[in-house]
């Protein structure tokens, strides 16, 4: 059963992503927010009376299905004329779905969008934000992340952070201690973990998600002037033959997947599961990991560190940060109006708020809302930590050419490169090709 509930609890979500940021645990909300949320909200009630609604919300963040679901059930008691139906997946093909359902005629009122190429990509189905009264509130990269051509239409749910997740006690019980800081460090601790019995990680390159958001946006992120690189790459003045920070990824690819069991086999669903019934000591993860771990141990002694896949400790000693995803409604919806009102009762209400960190156990990505410490467990509050010490890389897979289909060519590049199918010349100058291809 935990099992069971580990995988429907987990399943990843869209996680096309923006840039750094500095630190989100303000003050909660002031009076004047408040004062602007009942203006905002209320109405709502009256109207609801007089003419019942349905909002339709198509989400990829599945981990939170359940929370979402709660308070949605919390806003209808509050006004019981609005109702809710609520669909979340974690379809690697989330974005052609949305785009059938548009083109179908069957378009949700509210729905998940990755920000910047995202928003650019589906801007004509969007709705104008800018006038909400929770865009004010909206720290620096959830606004750069769901802002295109200077309007909003996306509504940050969360900063979400990455690295390694690991079990603090099997590290301990392999004479592990530190965690690795250096990719030989890492190599290091692996050789240990193997002589302890344990296999150091879980690892999915089966499919190319993990590939293509976490270990190609590594080199980016890395880079000087991460957008600058990226335009540069746009225009064709720039490439990734060469880059050390590309090769740096090759190696730690290469280290990951020589220390992991049976990872051309393994898909999502089965490394989270490895990992969190203890038959793996690490795995790429973040703050999303932690409600799927509770599931099946809240007790359960993990962590979570940086992806050293250099041997520059410093340079190393980041998390990768961004506010991601992001909601975004319907322009042609019927209920659009209530809509808003939905995403403003979160936003601006303690009650909203409360559902937004206690219980969708996020980290907020608006100033006037506070994590809650409680809810985020051990890998929230070690990303909370890197972001108060501003130890932070962005994430850029949102700038990736074409999005998804960018995304799905250099994963699938670099899991042949995991097979042992190219080397590191080959993989960059297949990305370097791919990337051009796109434009």
């Amino acid at each position: 059963m935990k099992r069971n509930r580990l995988i429907a609890t987990l399943l990843l979500a869209v996680l096309m992503l923006s840039t750094l940021f500095g630190c989100t645990t303000t003050p909660s909300a002031t009076p004047e927010a408040t004062a602007a949320t009942t203006e905002a909200v209320e109405p709502a009630a009256t109207e609801a009376q007089a003419k019942p609604v349905q909002i339709h919300i198509y989400q990829s963040k599945y981990e939170i299905d359940e929370a979402l679901k709660a308070a949605c059930a919390e806003y209808t008691s509050l006004y019981p004329n609005v109702t809710f139906v609520v669909e979340s997946t974690s379809s690697e093909d989330f974005s052609t779905q949305l785009k059938a359902m548009f083109s179908g005629g069957n378009a949700p009122d509210i729905f998940s969008t990755a920000g910047n190429v995202d928003l650019q990509l589906m801007s004509e189905y969007m709705e104008d934000l800018s006038d909400q009264t929770w865009v004010p509130y909206m720290s620096q990269p959830a606004l750069d992340g769901g802002s295109y051509e200077g309007k909003v239409y996306g509504f940050p749910l969360a900063v979400e952070g990455h690295g390694y997740v690991y079990h603090k006690d099997m590290f301990t019980a392999s004479g592990i201690t530190a965690v690795p800081t250096t990719l030989t460090e890492l190599r290091d601790a692996c050789d240990k973990l193997v002589a302890a019995g344990y296999t150091p990680f879980s690892s999915n390159f089966m499919e190319f998600y993990q590939s293509a958001i976490f270990h190609f946006n590594s080199p980016l992120a890395r880079q000087a002037d991460p957008m600058a690189f990226i335009e540069a790459l746009n225009n064709g003045t720039e490439t990734v033959v060469g880059n050390q920070a590309f090769i740096d990824m090759a190696n730690l690819v290469a280290l990951e997947f020589a220390y992991a069991k049976s990872p051309l086999n393994t898909d999502f669903n089965t490394q989270v599961s490895d990992f969190a019934n203890g038959q793996a000591a690490m795995m790429v993860g973040g703050t999303w990991s932690q409600p799927a771990l509770d599931a099946v141990d809240p007790d359960m002694d993990v962590g979570m560190f940086p992806m050293p896949m250099s041997e520059d400790a410093s340079l190393n000693d980041k998390l990768y940060v961004s506010s991601s995803p992001f909601w975004s409604i319907n322009n042609a919806s019927d209920v659009k109006d209530e809509a808003k009102k939905f995403l403003t009762w979160l936003a601006m209400t303690p009650e909203g708020q409360k559902n937004l960190t206690s219980g969708f156990k996020l980290i907020p990505a608006f100033t006037n809302i506070s994590a809650d410490e409680s809810a985020i467990g051990p890998t929230g509050m070690t990303l909370k930590e890197y972001i108060d010490a501003g130890k932070t890389y962005g994430i850029f897979s949102a700038y990736y050419p074409q999005g998804f289909g960018g995304a799905q060519l250099f994963g699938e590049s670099i899991n042949k490169y995991a097979a042992g199918k190219l080397t590191i010349d080959e993989l960059l100058a297949e990305i370097q090709a791919e990337w051009t291809s796109l434009q």
